[in-house]
């Protein structure tokens, strides 16, 4: 039975996880002063399906993409116990599956690599996997991660491994990895857990603390989300900011301050509308973070009376600006967009993390009347 259960199971799991914006607190949080960060009500959703076909597939239809690849293929590939055999094992992932570096192929590989972390080779069966997202790639929503943590959860839920949101955050973080190198874990412990939560860096090096925030139910803003459609780099501006740190401590210290202010403020369904503008001042005054696009951003927003500012590294990227209820949303965002921007209106923020959303599972009849030949 153990040896034919996932043959004759048929399985499909559907899990949908947010992205995340940083409120308050950007570059300053990377020298030990806190970040506002919270998830928003836009998502990446997966659907995992067993099949009979001994392959896994993948696709993506809003980017027209698809890939599959033979279990076997996996059989050879060193298995995952520690950080130099997980090396390895990217190693020949990479070498036997993937062509070319782009963000569609690395979730390509992604999803092979956690498959074969996640799932013992004895257990193997073929799965389809459809992924969809409205969350911008590389613009500071937390795409990635928010993928990590659907295949994650999917995976181990399909395979009755242990589905804890810890659990679950550890192998997105991995995951993580994949994309980013040294990830801060920002972004997937944003996804897993969802809600809002202050981040601050510890003392040591790679530690860092996370304090879930419980905003009043009175005065949960709703926000608007541009993408300045402008390419940059998170890994230079932030080693920009870092050759000038020393004369920046007093900029990082003022930003720390207004993060603390908002905290307080969102706890007791107080308005934020004129710190936002204060960080994005602050901002402003650290190398390569302005750009010229999001300061058009913020200043079309601003003639609407929606005080903007730049979430993420900046030096192009995404704007975030808070909707209050007088705003003229659809004017707004026809001016936006006629300026080659890209929008998200309405946007919730606080909401809750990865979850499975649709989970169907029954006996694979067709399957048994094989077994039973046999």
């Amino acid at each position: 039975y153990n040896e034919y259960k996932s043959y004759l199971r048929h399985m499909k799991i559907k899990v949908r996880c947010p992205g995340k914006v940083i409120l308050f607190g950007e570059h300053a949080c990377v020298y030990g002063y806190p970040a506002l960060v919270t998830t928003i009500s836009a998502f990446t959703t997966v659907e995992i399906e067993q099949t009979l076909e001994p392959e896994i597939s993948y696709h993506v239809p809003d980017l027209d993409f698809k890939n599959s690849c033979q279990l076997s293929n996996l059989d050879t590939v060193e298995d995952i116990v520690d950080d130099e055999t997980k090396k390895l094992a990217c190693e020949q992932i990479r070498e036997i599956l993937v062509q070319k570096q782009s963000v569609t192929e690395n979730s390509w590989f992604l999803l092979l690599y956690l498959y074969h972390k996640i799932v013992p080779k004895n257990e193997r069966c073929g799965i389809k996997v459809t992924a969809k997202t409205n969350l911008w790639p590389s613009s500071g929503l937390g795409s990635s991660a928010s993928y990590c943590c659907c295949v994650a959860l999917g995976l181990l839920s399909m395979w009755n491994k242990e589905t804890s949101l810890e659990n679950v955050n550890s192998i997105a973080y991995d995951g993580e990895k994949i994309f980013h190198g040294t990830p801060s874990g920002v972004d997937n412990t944003a996804c897993t857990f969802g809600g809002n939560f202050v981040y601050q860096k510890g003392p040591k090096k790679q530690t860092a603390n996370f304090y879930p925030i419980d905003l009043s139910a009175d005065n949960i803003p709703r926000i608007i989300v541009i993408n300045s459609n402008q390419p940059h780099c998170t890994k230079t501006i932030v080693s920009e900011v870092r050759k000038m740190s020393n004369q920046l401590e007093d900029v990082f210290k003022e930003i720390g301050s207004v993060v603390n202010e908002a905290v307080a403020r969102l706890k007791h369904g107080r308005d934020i509308g004129d710190l936002i503008p204060q960080n994005q001042d602050l901002l402003q005054k650290l190398p390569g973070v302005g750009h010229k696009s999001t300061d058009l951003i913020v200043q079309i927003c601003g003639k609407y009376g929606v005080p903007a500012k730049i979430s993420g590294a900046g030096g192009g990227g995404i704007v975030y600006g808070l909707l209050y209820a007088n705003v003229p949303v659809d004017k707004l965002t026809q001016e936006l967009q006629q300026n080659k921007f890209s929008v998200m209106t309405n946007i919730e923020i606080g909401g809750a993390g990865v979850e499975i959303i649709e989970r169907d599972e029954s006996i694979n009849v067709h399957s048994c009347q094989d077994l039973a030949q046999t």
